[in-house]
C-alpha cells in the first residue's frame, strides 16, 4: 500500500511540473491549483499510511478515505481545465458538481459514517465525466478516461480485489500525466499559432507601412523637383493626380491682398488638359463655395461625397457638371491658411482610400511651403519687372548708364539719380547686403540685412565690419580675412548655424576699376526654415526607421530559427509560411535601408558650407579611411596630386564624402591584386571663347569595368550592374554611393562622369570650380 501511495505522489508531482513549466496562460495559477492540491492530498495520504494508519482504527480509515475521494475530485477539476468554458447554465452545473464532490470528500471524516468511502470515490469518478461532458457540450474521452479507470479501480476494491485495484489506480494516474501532457502540447500549439498569426499580421503591416512610407518619399521628392516656380502649382496637381489616381485635381490659392477671396490657380484632368497662368486664374469669393471655405478656415481635411450640399459649386469653378467623392486638403503656413488642394473623382465616382488621404495629409506642409514661396516669387518678380521698366525708361531717356560697377554708384555722389535707382533695387531683394569702406567701417545696409541681423541701419552704419562678420560666419577670424582679401579677388563663402537661426552668405572683395582696394561687400540670406524643414524630415524618417526595426528584427530572428531547424519540427506548409514571413521581413529591411540612404542623401543636399579646402589633405584622409578595405581585398592604393594645387572653394565634408564613395566603390569592384589610384590636378575647361581653370579629380581602378550600355545609368539611385560577376564583387551594396556623389558634385556646380573599358577598369572623373559663384 505504501508503494501505491508513493507512486501516486510521483505521478501527481509529474503532472504538476508539466502544467507549471509549460503553461504560459495568464490564468496559470488557477489551472495548476487542482494539481497542487492533488499533490498535497497524496502526500498527506502517504504520511498517514506510513505513520498512524491501521485497518482496525475507523478514524484513520475515514481520513485516508476522505483524502482518496478528494484526490478524485482534484483529478476531475484538473481535467475540466482542458476544455472550454460553457454557458451560464453549464457553469452552474459544474459548480454544483464541485460542491457535491467536496461534500462527499468530507463525509467519510464523520465518526460512524455508514457509507464506505469507496462508494463516495466511485460516485465522483462516475459522475465526474458526465458533468464534464455536459459542461463542455461534447464527450472528451481523453478527459474522461482517467476518471473512468479510477471508477473501475473502486469497483475492484469493493469486490475484494485490492491489489489489482491499486495497479489499476496507478494506471489512472499515469493517464492523468498523459492528459496533462497533451493539454500542455495543445495549449503550446494554440499559443504558437496565435503568435504566428500575429507575426504574419505584423509582417504584413510592416511591409504595407514601408511601402506607404516609400510612396510618400517618392511623392515628396517628385513634388520637390520644381525647376520653374511659374509652373510649380501645375507640377503639384499633376503629381498628386498621378500618385492618388484621381480623375481631376485643382489648386486654390488665397489672395493675400483681399480677405475672403481665392483663385483657382491650376486644374488638371487627363481628359481635359488645361493650364492656368497667373493672369487667367479664376477668382471667386470663398462665401460662394461653403465646403471649401469650411475646410480652409478650420484647417481640417474634408472628405466630401456627391450628396454634400454645395459640392456642385466647387466643381463649377472649372466648368465640371459632374460631382463625385472629393478630398479637400487645406494648406497652411505657421497656422495661416494659404489655399487648398482639391482631388476628386466625378467621372469614376470612386472613393478616395485612407492611404491616399494620409498621403495628402503628410505632403500638405511641403505643398503649402511651395505655394507660399511661389507667391513670394511672383511678388518679387513683379517688383523686379517694375524696377527694370523704370531703369529701361531712364536709360532710354539718356539719364542712366546701363553699365558700371554698382558699388561705386552706391558709394559715390557723382551720380545721385543712378545711385538711388540701384539702392531701390538692392532694397527690394530678400538677401541681406552690407557694404564697408577700405577702413572696414560699414557704409550701407539694406532692409533685408536689418531683418536678418536684428539691428537697424542706424545701429550698424559706422560700426566695424567685424560686427556683421561675426553674425554670419564662425570659421575664420576677421583679421585673417582682411589679410587674405588684400591679396586675392575671390569671394569667401560663409555659414553659421545657431539654435535660433542659420545664415548662409558670401563676402566679396570690393575693388574699383583700377583694382584698388575699396572695402568688403557682404551678401547673405536667412536659411533657418530650410534647415529646420530638412532636419524635421530627417528626424521623422530616422525615428520611423528605428521603430520599425525592433519588431522586424524579432520577426526575422524567429523565422530564421524556424527555417534552420532550431525549434520543433514543422510541416512543409508551415515552413513555406515561415519562408514567406522571412522573405517579407528581408524586403522590409531593404525598404528601411533605402529610406535611410535617401535620408542621408537629402541631408547632404541641405546646404553646402563653402570654405577654402586643401585638396591634398582631403585626398590623404580619404585614402587612410579606405586603407582597411583595400588591405582586406589585397589592393594597392596610390595617389598623384599636383604639387602646387591651389585651395578650392568647397564643402570639405561633401568633398570627403565624394572621395569616400568613389574609393569604396572602386575597391569593391576591383579583384585582389589590383590597384586604385587617385589623381588631382588643375585642368582648363572651355567656356565660350575662353578657358576656365577647374579642379579635376580622377579615381581609377583595375576592376571589372562597366559595359557602355550602363555607364549613363550607373549614377541612378539603387541601380546595380547586371553583370554576373558583380554579385561576387559588390558585397551587397545598395546602389546609392554614386548617386550621392553625383548629387554632391552638382551642389558644387560641377559634373561627374565615368570612362570605362569592360575587363580593364574604370575612371570616375569629377570636375569642380576653383571658386564658387554666389
Amino acid at each position: 500500500m505504501e508503494i501505491y501511495f508513493l507512486a501516486t505522489v510521483l505521478f501527481a508531482t509529474a503532472s504538476l511540473v508539466l502544467a507549471a513549466g509549460s503553461d504560459a496562460d495568464i490564468r496559470r495559477g488557477l489551472r495548476i491549483l487542482p494539481l497542487y492540491l492533488l499533490v498535497v492530498a497524496r502526500l498527506l495520504a502517504l504520511i498517514l499510511a506510513l505513520t498512524v494508519y491501521t485497518p482496525d482504527r475507523p478514524g484513520t480509515v475515514g481520513g485516508l478515505g476522505a483524502l482518496e475521494v478528494f484526490s478524485v475530485f482534484c483529478i476531475a477539476w484538473a481535467l475540466l481545465e482542458t476544455g472550454r468554458q460553457g454557458d451560464e447554465s453549464r457553469s452552474k452545473l459544474v459548480a454544483a458538481g464541485a460542491g457535491a464532490a467536496v461534500l462527499l470528500s468530507v463525509l467519510p471524516l464523520i465518526p460512524g459514517w455508514p457509507v464506505p468511502w469507496l462508494i463516495h470515490s466511485l460516485a465522483v469518478a462516475v459522475f465526474g465525466p458526465v458533468v464534464l461532458s455536459i459542461s463542455l457540450g461534447t464527450v472528451h474521452w481523453e478527459t474522461a478516461t482517467p476518471l473512468l479507470v479510477i471508477a473501475l479501480s473502486n469497483f475492484m476494491a469493493l469486490f475484494g480485489l485490492v491489489s489489482l485495484s491499486w495497479f489499476v489506480g496507478l494506471f489512472a494516474y499515469a493517464l492523468l500525466v498523459y492528459a496533462v501532457h497533451r493539454r500542455t502540447i495543445n495549449r503550446a500549439r494554440q499559443i504558437y499559432a496565435a503568435r504566428q498569426e500575429a507575426a504574419e499580421s505584423l509582417a504584413e503591416e510592416a511591409v504595407a507601412l514601408g511601402q506607404e512610407h516609400q510612396r510618400w518619399l517618392e511623392a515628396s521628392k517628385t513634388i520637390g523637383d520644381v525647376s520653374n516656380f511659374d509652373y510649380a502649382l501645375d507640377h503639384i496637381v499633376r503629381t498628386m493626380a498621378r500618385f492618388v489616381q484621381v480623375d481631376q485635381a485643382a489648386m486654390v490659392v488665397l489672395d493675400p491682398r483681399q480677405e475672403g477671396v481665392a483663385r483657382l490657380s491650376t486644374f488638371y484632368s487627363p481628359d481635359r488638359p488645361v493650364h492656368f497662368s497667373v493672369d487667367d486664374a479664376v477668382e471667386f469669393a470663398l462665401d460662394e463655395c461653403p465646403p471649401l471655405k469650411t475646410a480652409i478656415e478650420s484647417r481640417t481635411q474634408s472628405m466630401l461625397y456627391p450628396q454634400f450640399d454645395g459640392l456642385n459649386k466647387l466643381y463649377s469653378l472649372w466648368y465640371e457638371e459632374r460631382v463625385g467623392p472629393t478630398l479637400v486638403q487645406p494648406l497652411s503656413i505657421h497656422g495661416q491658411p494659404v489655399g487648398a488642394l482639391i482631388l476628386g473623382n466625378p467621372i469614376s465616382r470612386r472613393a478616395i482610400n485612407e492611404k491616399d488621404v494620409r498621403l495628402c495629409s503628410a505632403l500638405a506642409g511641403q505643398i503649402a511651403a511651395i505655394v507660399e514661396y511661389r507667391r513670394r516669387y511672383q511678388a518679387l518678380k513683379h517688383d523686379f519687372d517694375a524696377l527694370a521698366a523704370k531703369i529701361r525708361q531712364a536709360a532710354g531717356n539718356g539719364d542712366l548708364p546701363v553699365s558700371g560697377p554698382v558699388p561705386v554708384l552706391l558709394a559715390s555722389g557723382d551720380h545721385p539719380d543712378e545711385a538711388e535707382v540701384y539702392r531701390e533695387i538692392l532694397q527690394a531683394i530678400n538677401d541681406g547686403v552690407v557694404m564697408s569702406d577700405r577702413l572696414g567701417r560699414i557704409r550701407w545696409v539694406n532692409r533685408a540685412a536689418e531683418n536678418i541681423l536684428g539691428f537697424s541701419a542706424v545701429e550698424l552704419i559706422g560700426q566695424p565690419i567685424a560686427r556683421v562678420y561675426g553674425a554670419i560666419n564662425s570659421r575664420e577670424p576677421i583679421e585673417d580675412l582682411m589679410v587674405a582679401f588684400s591679396r586675392r579677388n575671390q569671394p569667401l563663402p560663409t555659414f553659421i548655424e545657431t539654435e535660433e537661426r542659420a545664415i548662409q552668405g558670401q563676402l566679396i572683395p570690393w575693388r574699383n576699376v583700377q583694382r584698388e582696394w575699396q572695402g568688403i561687400i557682404a551678401v547673405f540670406r536667412d536659411v533657418t526654415r530650410e534647415v529646420k524643414v530638412d532636419q524635421s524630415r530627417n528626424d521623422f524618417i530616422a525615428a520611423l526607421t528605428r521603430e520599425l526595426r525592433s519588431p522586424l528584427t524579432t520577426i526575422k530572428g524567429y523565422s530564421e530559427l524556424i527555417l534552420h531547424g532550431m525549434m520543433e519540427q514543422y510541416t512543409p506548409e508551415q515552413l513555406r509560411v515561415q519562408q514567406i514571413i522571412h522573405s517579407s521581413a528581408e524586403r522590409m529591411e531593404h525598404v528601411l535601408d533605402n529610406a535611410l540612404k535617401i535620408t542621408v542623401q537629402n541631408r547632404e543636399q541641405l546646404l553646402p558650407r563653402f570654405e577654402d579646402v586643401d585638396v591634398s589633405r582631403v585626398v590623404r584622409e580619404a585614402l587612410r579611411g579606405v586603407s582597411s578595405l583595400a588591405e582586406l581585398r589585397e589592393l594597392k592604393l596610390h595617389s598623384e596630386v599636383q604639387a602646387d594645387l591651389p585651395p578650392v572653394s568647397a564643402d570639405p565634408r561633401h568633398l570627403r564624402r565624394i572621395l569616400d564613395n568613389l574609393l569604396s566603390n572602386a575597391c569593391r569592384f576591383t579583384p585582389p591584386g589590383g590597384q586604385v589610384t587617385v589623381r588631382a590636378w588643375v585642368s582648363e575647361e572651355r567656356v565660350g571663347n575662353s578657358f576656365v581653370p577647374r579642379l579635376q579629380i580622377a579615381v581609377a581602378d583595375t576592376g571589372i569595368g562597366i559595359p557602355p550600355s550602363e555607364t549613363k545609368r550607373i549614377f541612378d539611385p539603387f541601380y546595380k550592374l547586371s553583370a554576373p560577376e558583380v554579385a561576387d564583387e559588390a558585397d551587397g551594396g545598395m546602389g546609392m554611393g554614386l548617386t550621392v556623389a553625383r548629387e554632391l558634385v552638382q551642389l558644387h556646380q560641377g559634373r561627374i562622369w565615368v570612362d570605362s573599358v569592360p575587363g580593364k577598369g574604370s575612371v570616375f572623373n569629377v570636375l569642380l570650380p576653383i571658386t564658387q559663384k554666389f
